[in-house]
């Protein structure tokens, strides 16, 4: 699934969850991007990128594969005030699962990788082989007027 295509179905499944969602931008930065709203008020900005499955070609029509979609997860459930971060990656990526895609075929948060990495998100992988991952680059916490630093997250939103 291509960028501009991976942005519209991330936002279509974070609102058919109740959530506000809008397409987020940084110029040529940061082509795509989501800004979520959470439940409890709390505001994640993250990018979209992705790795195109072998022989991809960009001026040619995207050729997705479907298979079966992701078994439903349960979707867990941000604790009221602050949630940690690692919560919020577990929560986005249930949703994204869950969305009943036929082209998807793996979700998973950035934190529960057997190397987790400094960086948190979620990452997408694809029947194609293609790969799409979503990068937490700014988090706000409700009251907050700015998201501060890119990527330098606080541990709870």
């Amino acid at each position: 699934m291509r960028p501009a295509r991976f942005q519209q179905f991330a936002i279509a499944a974070y609102q058919a969850a109740g959530l506000q969602a809008e397409p987020w931008t940084e110029g040529t930065t940061r082509p795509f991007g989501v800004k979520v709203r959470l439940p409890g008020g709390a505001e994640i900005w993250h990018a979209i990128t992705t790795q195109p499955r072998d022989g991809d070609r960009q001026e040619e029509p995207e050729q997705p594969v479907e298979k079966e979609a992701p078994h439903p997860v349960d979707v867990p459930e941000l604790p009221a005030g602050r949630a940690p971060v690692a919560a919020v990656e577990r929560y986005l990526a249930a949703l994204i699962s869950n969305a009943g895609s036929a082209e998807v075929s793996r979700v998973y948060g950035y934190s529960d990788r057997e190397q987790s990495g400094s960086t948190a998100g979620f990452g997408v992988e694809f029947w194609s082989g293609a790969k799409a991952f979503a990068p937490f680059v700014h988090a706000m916490r409700p009251g907050q007027t700015s998201p501060g630093q890119e990527f330098d997250l606080p541990r709870e939103v």
